[in-house]
């Protein structure tokens, strides 16, 4: 299902509801057929690592924080996506957070503080479950609104590299590399870049779950290139296709059990 937010998530997407040869134009890619219907195929597949197409979804969420051999965080999240590509996250723990609710709708991005009462507008980078953002824990659509600008296949290694350029300047990275394995048909890393080229951090895929003869992600580990000792490890169970009412997924309805 694809996440409808045309400024925030060109970047944090679900899925694409349009086709692939639309969403990455073809003079992005090489001009080998061959290798051209191998990226995009790549592309395609890592859509819905943590979703399903056309359909309303949920999933559990682990997000631990490590520092060195320490874990300095733990959360548990409830993961919903509406039939229009919304996402409604719920904290179930520690207990000092739960009841947090953070809302994906459009261009918005809202966090309802149950201590206070206040509903607040956040940002795709924000740190909002210990050292994880909404930017980690949604699924990334490397589809939608980027463009192929580059790609290598090692064939002795079964390894494609893919460099991506966004072509929006409002999305949350200008630049994603991903080392892809054609053998399993999976992503081993991605790297994710600002506009000046920064690195932001680097994704790995650690492990995958088959769901009705699906690949879903199970476990990454990502690390923040400004806090070097820190890794973010997220594991993802439970998913399941469902149905939503609409008016869960609005700001009104965040303070409302």
């Amino acid at each position: 299902m694809n996440i409808n937010i045309s400024l925030l998530m060109f970047a944090l997407g679900f899925g694409v509801s349009a086709s692939v040869t639309a969403a990455v134009p073809p003079s992005s890619v090489a001009t080998t057929s061959k290798v051209d219907a191998a990226v995009l195929q790549a592309l395609s597949n890592m859509e819905y690592l943590r979703g399903f197409k056309d359909s309303a979804f949920r999933f559990a969420t682990e997000v631990v924080t490590m520092e060195g051999d320490k874990v300095v965080g733990r959360h548990q999240l409830d993961v919903k996506i509406s039939n229009q590509g919304y996402a409604l996250i719920d904290v179930m723990a520690p207990k000092n957070e739960q009841g947090r609710r953070t809302l994906i709708r459009d261009k918005d991005l809202w966090l309802f503080l149950p201590s206070s009462a206040n509903v607040v507008r956040i940002a795709p980078l924000q740190r909002v479950f210990g050292a994880a953002s909404i930017a980690d824990v949604l699924n990334t659509s490397y589809l939608k609104n980027y463009q192929v600008v580059q790609h290598s296949v090692d064939a002795s290694t079964q390894r494609m590299a893919i460099q991506l350029q966004s072509t929006a300047k409002d999305s949350t990275y200008a630049r994603i590399d991903i080392d892809y394995d054609t053998a399993l048909q999976r992503p081993r890393s991605t790297r994710h870049y600002t506009a000046s080229g920064r690195l932001l951090k680097t994704i790995e895929y650690k492990s995958f779950v088959d769901h009705h003869g699906q690949a879903k992600l199970e476990k990454i580990a990502i690390q923040d290139s400004l806090r070097q000792n820190a890794v973010v490890w997220i594991k993802m169970s439970d998913y399941q296709m469902a149905e939503f009412a609409d008016a869960q997924f609005s700001k009104a309805a965040l303070r409302k059990r």
